[in-house]
C-alpha cells in the first residue's frame, strides 16, 4: 500500500477569474520537481454554483476539486480545504497567481519545518516584520494616505484589524508581523491548535484582518512566522507581489477594491 505524502498542496481559485493562471500553475507543478511527494487539491470559491471543470490534460494529475460557496476569499477556501480531509502532516497553501520558481519547492518547506524548532508558519514573504503597531499606522498613512481609509470605511484599517482581533480574543501583541496569505506552509498540528484560519466576515478588510490575525495567533503561542529563506520568493513567486515592493502592491489592491467591492478569492 503506497505511503501517503506528508504534504497536501491546496490552491484557492475563484470561479469568476479566467482559468489561465490556474492552468499555468498546474503545468508548473507538474513540470518542476517538488523534491517530495504531495497530494493536490483545488478549492474553488463560487464552485457551488458553477463547478470547476479542468481540461482533460490534467486528468492524469490526480487533482481533487472541492467546490464551495464564494465567501471569505483565499483564507476561507484554504481553511475548508485542509479541514475537508485533515490527514496530512503539512499543508502548502497557494493562490492561482503563484509561480513555481525552482526545484525542491515542497521539500524545502518540509525540511525547514522539520529542522528549525519553533517555526509555526512559513511563507515566501513576511510583512511588517517586528514593526510596532504605532509605526505601521504612521507608515500606512504616509504611503497610502486617504486611499487606505476611504469614506465607506468608518475606521482606520489598522484600528479595524486590532478591533477584529480584540473581539475574537486574539492577542494583538506589540508588533504586526505576519505572512501574507499568498503562500502559507504550516502543519496540521499547528492548524488544529489554533482552530484553523479565523473568519471575521465577508469584506476585503475583514479578510486582511484575518490574514494578520492568523500569524498573530501562531506567534502568541510562542511559535515563529518566517520566510522560507533570507530572500523573498525563493521557491515560489507571485505574479503581482514578486514584481513590486509590498506597499506598492497593497496600494494597487486597495484602489481596485475601493472601485469594485465584491466577494471573490482575494
Amino acid at each position: 500500500m503506497p505511503v501517503k505524502p506528508r504534504t497536501c498542496v491546496i490552491i484557492a481559485h475563484w470561479i469568476g477569474e479566467p482559468q489561465r493562471d490556474l492552468h499555468r500553475l498546474l503545468r508548473e507543478i507538474r513540470k518542476v520537481d517538488a523534491g517530495a511527494a504531495f497530494d493536490l487539491r483545488i478549492v474553488c470559491n463560487g464552485g457551488s454554483e458553477r463547478p470547476l471543470v479542468l481540461p482533460s490534460e490534467f486528468d492524469r494529475d490526480n487533482i481533487h476539486i472541492l467546490n464551495r460557496e464564494n465567501v471569505g476569499y483565499n483564507i476561507k477556501a484554504w481553511d475548508e480545504g485542509w479541514k475537508f480531509d485533515a490527514c496530512h502532516e503539512f499543508y502548502l497553501f497557494l493562490q492561482t497567481e503563484c509561480v513555481i520558481k525552482k526545484p525542491g519547492w515542497v521539500e524545502a518547506f518540509e525540511f525547514r519545518m522539520l529542522n528549525d524548532v519553533g517555526v509555526g508558519l512559513l511563507g515566501e514573504r513576511v510583512v511588517w516584520d517586528r514593526l510596532t503597531w504605532a509605526f505601521i499606522r504612521a507608515s500606512t498613512d504616509r504611503d497610502l494616505g486617504s486611499t487606505a481609509w476611504p469614506a465607506t470605511e468608518p475606521l482606520h484599517p489598522i484600528d479595524t484589524y486590532k478591533a477584529l482581533m480584540t473581539t475574537a480574543d486574539i492577542p494583538i501583541g506589540d508588533v504586526g508581523t505576519h505572512v501574507p496569505t499568498i503562500i502559507h506552509f504550516t502543519s496540521r498540528t499547528m492548524l488544529e491548535e489554533i482552530g484553523g484560519y479565523p473568519f471575521f466576515g465577508p469584506s476585503y478588510r475583514e479578510a486582511v484582518g484575518a490574514e494578520v490575525a492568523f500569524s498573530r495567533l501562531i506567534e502568541a503561542r510562542g511559535y515563529r512566522a518566517c520566510q522560507i529563506r533570507d530572500g523573498a520568493f525563493a521557491y515560489i513567486g507571485h505574479k503581482q507581489w514578486a514584481a513590486k515592493r509590498w506597499h506598492e502592491t497593497l496600494l494597487r489592491n486597495v484602489k481596485k477594491t475601493v472601485k469594485r467591492l465584491r466577494p471573490h478569492h482575494g
